[in-house]
């Protein structure tokens, strides 16, 4: 059963289009260890004279997603587990339910490719980072933009604190109002406590001053800051964490 489950998820999709497919395709292109595999292979098609070469073993893969036309740049899971936000450089969000490979909503209103995506900690409001330059509060049920931040930089990486009333970026916090329509702000309204990142990511700073220069070598390509603890990949493939036992 559990093979017969995982031959089922893994070719669902092409199945629901084309059912005949389950005895073409996803026949051919199951592992050869699978014992669906194994007890119709017989009902393969005879025109198929030479197969690829395929896995022996079912992979960690339960499910494959497919409705952004571009590249996917981040992923993110509610707090309960039961949506999947994904941001994409096709300017799109989409909401899905993991458990049936539905869509939910599809937000648009980005002018650029989307960089990070994070659910509050009740999952009911989402935010997604632009190369545009903004950040965006959305109802993930509605699919209505609640609020509009213009922090003038692109955003990688983001959450939520505890409380849901900031989120959490590079350069600072930004205090999160719920029930605004389009609330405008810039980059100097941001709350700037504790450690972050400089604007050009050449210095480790804490409350906008800075602390602690990186050499080249070991300047972010993408960052995590959470309180006394940051955490920079670079380009080098080089993943390095730095952490503070006070505030200076």
């Amino acid at each position: 059963m559990r093979d017969a489950h995982r031959f089922a998820l893994s070719y669902i999709s092409i199945i629901e289009q084309a059912p005949l497919q389950a005895y073409t395709s996803a026949l051919v292109f199951a592992p050869t260890g699978s014992l669906v595999k194994q007890n119709f292979k017989t009902d393969k098609p005879d025109w198929i004279s030479t197969e690829p070469v395929v896995e022996a073993e079912w992979n960690a893969c339960l499910q494959t997603l497919e409705g952004h036309r571009y590249s996917v740049q981040s992923v993110a899971f509610s707090p309960d587990g039961q949506r999947l936000a994904s941001g994409s450089y096709d300017k799109t969000i989409k909401i899905w339910d993991p458990a049936s490979r539905q869509c939910l909503q599809t937000l648009e209103g980005h002018r650029h490719l989307v960089q990070s995506v994070a659910f509050s900690p009740d999952g009911q409001r989402l935010a997604s980072g632009s190369n545009d330059d903004t950040i965006k509060i959305w109802d993930p049920a509605s699919g209505q933009c609640l609020q509009t931040f213009y922090v003038g930089i692109s955003v990688p990486y983001m959450l939520f604190d505890h409380t849901g009333c900031y989120l959490i970026i590079d350069t600072g916090r930004i205090k999160v109002a719920t029930a605004t329509l389009d609330n405008s702000i810039r980059l100097d309204d941001l709350v700037k406590p504790g450690y972050g990142l400089g604007q050009d990511k050449s210095w480790i700073t804490y409350n906008d001053k800075n602390v602690l220069w990186l050499p080249p070598e070991y300047r972010p390509s993408c960052s995590a800051v959470q309180e006394l603890m940051i955490s920079i990949g670079c380009s080098s493939g080089r993943v390095i964490t730095v952490g503070f036992s006070r505030y200076v």
